[in-house]
């Protein structure tokens, strides 16, 4: 089960300040994290930035200890200073370690042994044969030795730039429920909507152009296609406030 969403490489087509792009994309991350989506896609619309939002969203992902270790020194980077942090629960503090701790890590190795960067004063010994970013348990503190594991909480989001049309990237998703959000569609308040206990996922258009002019001759058909800020005061509702309000609609209806 996962809440996926779609967003296009031209959400910022209509903004060319790199600071307030940054941040755009920020708003993006910090909204998937607030309601616990697993998969953002970024699907091809024509754009040209799929690869700085891509970035932007992993860079935001990425627990503070590991950023130095995983993103080089690049231009994309020079405002990321204005992304909101998640405070995801694999976003640790430093403190003393405490055997059963899960810590997000960066394993490497350092002649016949591999250690993991975990984010405390010192480097954890890793039992097992794994490198790179992975997620540990913490099973003994003296000396600090860690194992790799899978967390049962809430873990951060992946992001997926397939390069490949909206259709065409909604497949490769293998959804159960698919959903494309529209002023032009029904009333969420209207629709009945079935499990939320499955792969679903949100489907989200352009500054300038709705899902449906994205999706153009395409063949695929939505489950529903949903209108989920009825009544808007608004002429238009941007990107990133529409993901907001849809996650939270559907986090009111209810996923667990």
């Amino acid at each position: 089960m996962g809440w996926h969403i779609f967003i296009p490489d031209s959400l910022l087509e209509e903004s060319d300040d790199p600071k307030i792009r940054t941040y755009k994309v920020g708003q993006v991350a910090r909204a998937a994290a607030i309601f616990g989506v697993e998969h953002i896609w970024i699907y091809g619309a024509g754009g040209r930035d799929g690869r700085f939002i891509k970035t932007i969203l992993e860079y935001a992902e990425t627990p503070q200890y590991l950023r130095k270790r995983l993103f080089p020194l690049i231009p994309e980077l020079r405002y990321v200073g204005v992304i909101p942090p998640l405070r995801t629960p694999h976003h640790k503090l430093k403190r003393k370690p405490r055997v059963g701790e899960i810590r997000e890590g960066f394993a490497f190795r350092k002649g016949r042994r591999i250690y993991a960067d975990i984010g405390l004063d010192d480097l954890a010994m890793v039992e097992g044969v794994i490198e790179g970013r992975a997620t540990f348990e913490i099973i003994s503190t003296r000396p600090l030795k860690v194992i790799p594991t899978k967390p049962e909480e809430y873990w951060g989001y992946r992001v997926h730039l397939t390069g490949s049309p909206l259709a065409k990237t909604l497949k490769k998703a293998r959804l159960d429920l698919a959903v494309a959000t529209s002023r032009k569609g029904q009333d969420i308040r209207e629709v009945r909507l079935p499990s939320l206990k499955r792969e679903v996922g949100l489907v989200f258009g352009s500054p300038r152009r709705g899902v449906m002019e994205l999706l153009g001759g395409e063949d695929y058909n939505f489950d529903l296609i949903l209108n989920t800020v009825p009544n808007q005061r608004t002429a238009t509702v941007r990107t990133e406030e529409a993901i907001l309000a849809t996650l939270a609609v559907f986090n009111f209806i209810g996923r667990d």
